[in-house]
């Protein structure tokens, strides 16, 4: 067997079991990719991948198992090609971040300022998402590390580090009768149209639970992935909005203020995720550190070995998340 084989076998998995995609992708012919696939079944003696009418349809019990023992040795060998670059051009290379909007626009571009400033060899690329899509593109290798909310989808090859609490409020526009309100109750918020996170962010299952457990129904008018489009809508009088506290900026939202709403709602947290057993180069980890400094080295090192690290203490001692711009 060879790398070519194990290539092919993930590249057809990651398609949605299709060879013609996986061949475009690999730059190969779909006679090529299957060709490959059968010669490492016969090698092993094994069917990898369930067929029907010249079709894949999904992998047979032993096929997984391949399967993850060939992602891995990709894994690894890029972790090889990691190490070979670390040595030969320590502060030169590339690092993809994905996140969501609201962290890209609002606390990262001092971070990443201040992070260019000292790599100026390394070239940065963001890659925004909602939640999910974020760890899919970490999962995927298609990014170093991924900064964002919790999801109800679990990725057991990511590693999640708690980073940041998150704080919410109640954005509205200046002459909105809610900021008369002395003590904000969800009911009194039911009453308005509200504007919120798209389900996909685990912000809006803060407050879909919240009403849900107080026997309300919220009267969600508009569902955005980008807080400044909520901030937009706002502005209008199409309603309230419920978002993170740091994307609302005062020298720029002068229509609006905001109101503190961490008592109504489950407190998020925004994690930083990496792949488990990945190899970082040195810059990673110092960009991780200056998002959020208590994530040394040392404890992302641990966490990426699978030695012992305290995730729920981290999350409780995890800081208010900070403007950085």
């Amino acid at each position: 067997m060879n790398i070519h084989q194990l290539r092919a076998i993930c590249e057809v998995i990651k398609q949605g079991m299709k060879i013609s995609t996986a061949a475009e992708v690999l730059h190969k012919s779909q006679p090529g990719i299957s060709r490959q696939v059968r010669e490492i079944e016969d090698e092993l003696g094994i069917t990898i991948f369930r067929r029907r009418k010249n079709k894949i349809e999904s992998l047979t019990p032993p096929g997984r198992e391949v399967a993850r023992v060939a992602e891995r040795v990709l894994r690894d060998l890029e972790n090889l090609r990691l190490i070979g670059k670390e040595y030969s051009r320590q502060d030169a290379g590339d690092l993809t971040i994905a996140t969501t909007h609201t962290q890209a626009r609002y606390s990262l571009p001092q971070v990443i300022e201040s992070f260019t400033r000292r790599f100026p060899g390394v070239g940065l690329t963001l890659r925004q998402g909602n939640p999910v899509q974020c760890c899919e593109l970490v999962a995927a290798g298609e990014a170093d590390i991924a900064i964002a909310t919790e999801t109800e989808r679990s990725f057991d090859e990511l590693i999640a580090l708690p980073a940041y609490r998150l704080a919410r409020c109640i954005v509205a526009r200046h002459d909105h009768p809610i900021l008369k309100e002395r003590r904000l109750t969800l009911a009194k918020l039911a009453r308005f149209p509200l504007i919120t996170f798209d389900p996909a962010f685990s912000a809006r299952r803060a407050v879909t639970d919240a009403f849900s457990a107080a026997g309300l129904k919220p009267r969600i008018v508009l569902s955005a992935v980008d807080a400044d489009v909520s901030k937009a809508y706002v502005e209008r009088g199409m309603g309230i909005a419920i978002l993170p506290r740091i994307a609302l900026d005062p020298a720029k939202d002068r229509k609006l203020r905001a109101l503190d709403a961490d008592r109504l709602f489950k407190v998020g947290m925004l994690n930083v995720l990496v792949r488990k057993h990945a190899w970082l180069r040195s810059y990673m980890f110092s960009f991780i550190s200056l998002y959020a400094p208590h994530l040394t080295r040392d404890v992302v090192q641990r966490a990426l070995a699978g030695r012992d690290v305290d995730l729920a203490r981290l999350r409780s001692a995890a800081p208010a998340v900070r403007r950085m711009t």
